[in-house]
C-alpha cells in the first residue's frame, strides 16, 4: 500500500476525447493522480468531491495515473 499526501483538486478528465468529464485529483510532489475509491462510482463520487480543497494523506495502490484509494486522512495545514 502507498502513501502519498497532497491537494485534492477537480478539472476535466480525457478533454477533447469521448471520454472527457469532470475528475478528481490528487496533486502531490510525487505527480497528479485520478482518485477513486473501489466500488464507488467512477464518473460521480459525493464523497470524493468533498474533500476537493482539502490536503489528505491518501493510502492505496497507484495503478498509471490512478490511485485507488484504501483510506485517507485530513492533512493539518499549521
Amino acid at each position: 500500500m502507498e502513501e502519498l499526501t497532497g491537494l485534492v483538486t477537480s478539472g476535466v478528465f480525457a478533454p477533447g476525447s469521448k471520454s472527457e468529464r469532470r475528475g478528481v485529483y490528487l496533486d502531490t510532489a510525487a505527480g497528479r493522480f485520478v482518485l477513486r475509491r473501489p466500488g464507488a462510482n467512477a464518473f460521480s463520487d459525493p464523497v470524493l468531491e468533498e474533500l476537493v480543497g482539502r490536503r489528505i494523506t491518501a493510502f492505496g495502490e497507484t495503478r498509471d495515473y490512478v490511485l485507488l484509494l484504501a483510506d485517507w486522512r485530513a492533512v493539518d495545514d499549521d
